[in-house]
């Protein structure tokens, strides 16, 4: 979480809070490869930043895979101050665990991990060679259950790897 801050013509600056919400927010995370919820904050609540006002009228849909992509006014073009800079928060669903690929004999075929108390919405790989590949999970009413393929595109496969922390 803190304020947005992007990098343009050779320098830092930040972001005016017009027109920021979460589905803006989305796309920050998306862009840092963090997962989880996201949720825009207004009106410098991380600090006031300095340097020039990069961005402004940021309007994402929240599909977008950078802020570039999104509809905004042209660069330095801003109406703000400082007391207008935008922030995020990307907080991981609870759960979204790291799985431990190594069993015991008897344990064969369960998968553990480490994490409790899992969120609706948390993902997970299983089964694979590693904690990078594996079948997709999804926790929902209080257990784990697959994803199925159908219509599946790669886009998908990007936004769940982006959710499990992965670029």
């Amino acid at each position: 979480e803190g304020r947005v801050e992007v990098y343009h013509g050779g320098q830092w600056g930040t972001v005016c809070d017009d027109q920021w919400d979460d589905a803006d927010a989305e796309v920050v995370c998306r862009q840092l490869g963090l997962g989880g919820v996201a949720k825009a904050w207004s009106q410098a609540y991380f600090g006031e930043g300095s340097g020039p006002v990069l961005l402004d009228e940021v309007r994402c849909t929240g599909n977008e895979l950078s802020i570039e992509q999104c509809p905004k006014s042209p660069w330095r073009e801003h109406n703000c101050g400082h007391k207008e800079d935008a922030g995020v928060s990307c907080t991981p669903l609870t759960g979204t665990p790291v799985i431990n690929h190594h069993r015991k004999k008897q344990d064969k075929g369960r998968v553990h991990s480490s994490a409790k108390n899992f969120s609706n919405g948390a993902l997970r790989l299983a089964g694979g060679k590693g904690s990078h590949e594996g079948r997709l999970e999804v926790y929902h009413a209080g257990q784990w259950g697959t994803v199925c393929d159908d219509g599946w595109t790669e886009l998908n496969t990007q936004v769940v790897c982006w959710q499990l922390g992965f670029k």
